[in-house]
């Protein structure tokens, strides 16, 4: 078994995503997720409003953001480097421990992730379908980056040889959407749905890659049909 990739070894969980940045910027995306969590977008905040839910001076925001876009990527990104190397780490404890629980541990891991950091995830959804290119650019950028590093671990794992690169790409980022719109439900359940979604959402996974190793199967057999065709 390989080693837990380095980025993967050194997350930390309970660690807040943002607190290697300065203090004034911190709380100033801490604010403007609080306002956001509602299904507001970050287009519609002021900056007074912002800075007044920040406990700052108006023009702090300007020593950190030259726009609310920026804000709202850096807070996008913020959490997702915190996300990306805790699945990374859990899906490698698991493939070690018990390789058959990696699907459901890497529910696990995400969904409790998305309840600890339930504003984050609730302006992310908001905005995934959001008015604002940019915030709709940079929330599908880093979903993508979760998605890749899982495929990248499927593949290094050997969890599933006899799949293409490509094909595990396209499942990863299946599974990484399914789970990421899910989270909303999952923050707003009680135990028994919270309980209910994760054992679906494994059902999921491990279906979605059933079904997948059946078609490679097949692909041989429809190739030759499809040329004389």
């Amino acid at each position: 078994m390989n080693p837990v990739p380095e980025a993967a070894a050194a997350a930390d969980h309970g660690a807040f995503a943002g607190q290697d940045l300065p203090p004034g910027k911190r709380k100033l995306i801490e604010a403007a997720l609080r306002l956001t969590a509602g299904g507001r977008s970050f287009a519609s905040l002021g900056l007074r409003e912002l800075a007044r839910e920040a406990g700052l001076n108006p023009n702090t925001f300007y020593r950190h953001f030259g726009t609310l876009d920026d804000l709202a990527r850096e807070a996008v990104e913020s959490v997702s480097r915190r996300l990306r190397p805790m699945l990374r780490r859990e899906r490698w404890l698991a493939a070690h421990d018990e390789p058959q629980s990696v699907p459901r541990r890497a529910c696990v891991a995400f969904f409790a992730f998305a309840l600890e950091n339930r504003e984050a995830f609730l302006s992310a959804l908001a905005e995934y379908h959001g008015t604002s290119r940019a915030l709709r650019d940079a929330v599908r950028a880093n979903l993508h980056e979760v998605s890749a590093e899982m495929a990248d671990d499927v593949v290094q794992l050997e969890v599933m040889p006899t799949l293409a690169r490509a094909t595990v790409d396209e499942v990863c980022t299946q599974i990484v959407l399914q789970l990421f719109h899910l989270s909303a439900e999952y923050i707003d359940g009680d135990a028994a749905r919270r309980e209910a979604l994760v054992a679906y959402a494994e059902r999921f996974i491990v279906r979605l890659f059933a079904g997948s190793v059946l078609l490679a199967q097949h692909e041989p057999a429809r190739a030759p049909a499809a040329v004389r065709a």
